[in-house]
């Protein structure tokens, strides 16, 4: 992966669920997967998606620097998908400092809540000290702008609360489902994307609803023309039978933890 200034690096912290199993078909590189958390390095700064318990730690085992994080995108306030973010702070308080000293909290209505209650269960120790902090409310159509690139959103079918990203760049684009069950909708705000980062925690046949089925996901990948699609977000059930789902399908991957993508449009 080249490093520096006009690079894109997609880097997988977590690929699983709150289910540490360990893939039935080999244990990858990630072995017993850890809850979602995604990293995007995008020139000198770190964007994060989600940030699972254990993902601040997976981090530093990638080589990405703390210090680097400006935002994080919350796509909903399940655990497995904000359980890190105290850690994050608590970082921040006594040790580093986030990018120029100022991070960015983005997520879905309720996250500016879902903040203060962590402020109050840990007082003082997550509270702000030496850096800025900025919590910012999404819903479906908000733009988030950064230094060349953009966030765009858009409500899907989880929690009553729940957002899909896309990111977007010079450099390349990119769309993150977080999780969702099947949106028809979800094709065309991902359409064309030079990545394409997909929950499937669900296997076919599996009862269970607020998350993607294999198929689905597959599905997804197809109809949104995406130049690469990762599946993530694995179950033990949903591991099952997904390497033979994927054979012969070369823009599809599997998602191993500290697996690294680079996003180009070229």
């Amino acid at each position: 992966m080249t490093e520096g200034r006009g690079a894109l690096e997609f880097v997988v912290l977590g690929s699983g669920t709150f289910t540490p199993g360990r893939p039935p078909e080999g244990p990858g590189r990630g072995g017993v997967r850890n809850p979602a958390g995604y990293a995007l390095r995008c020139q000198d700064e770190i964007l994060l998606f989600d940030l699972g318990f254990g993902n601040f730690r997976q981090m530093v085992r990638a080589g990405l620097d703390p210090d680097r994080v400006s935002s994080v995108f919350l796509s909903h306030r399940h655990p497995d998908h904000t359980g890190d973010l105290a850690a994050l702070l608590f970082y921040y308080r006594y040790d580093g400092k986030p990018q120029g000293k100022r991070l960015r909290v983005c997520g879905p209505r309720g996250t500016a809540g879902f903040v203060e209650r962590l402020f109050r269960a840990h007082h003082p120790w997550l509270r702000p000290r030496g850096f800025d902090l900025k919590l910012e409310t999404l819903e479906e159509g908000s733009v988030v702008r950064g230094s060349g690139w953009r966030v765009l959103c858009r409500e899907v079918p989880h929690t009553t609360e729940s957002l899909a990203y896309r990111f977007e760049a010079k450099e390349g684009s990119l769309c993150y489902t977080g999780d969702t069950s099947w949106d028809p909708g979800l094709a065309r705000f991902a359409a064309g994307a030079d990545l394409l980062v997909s929950e499937c925690a669900l296997a076919d046949g599996e009862r269970g609803e607020g998350h993607l089925r294999v198929s689905e996901a597959l599905e997804l990948g197809r109809l949104s023309g995406a130049r690469q699609v990762l599946l993530t977000h694995l179950s033990p059930a949903s591991e099952r039978g997904l390497a033979a789902a994927l054979r012969g399908k070369r823009r599809f991957r599997r998602a191993e933890d500290l697996m690294r993508i680079r996003v180009s449009r070229y």
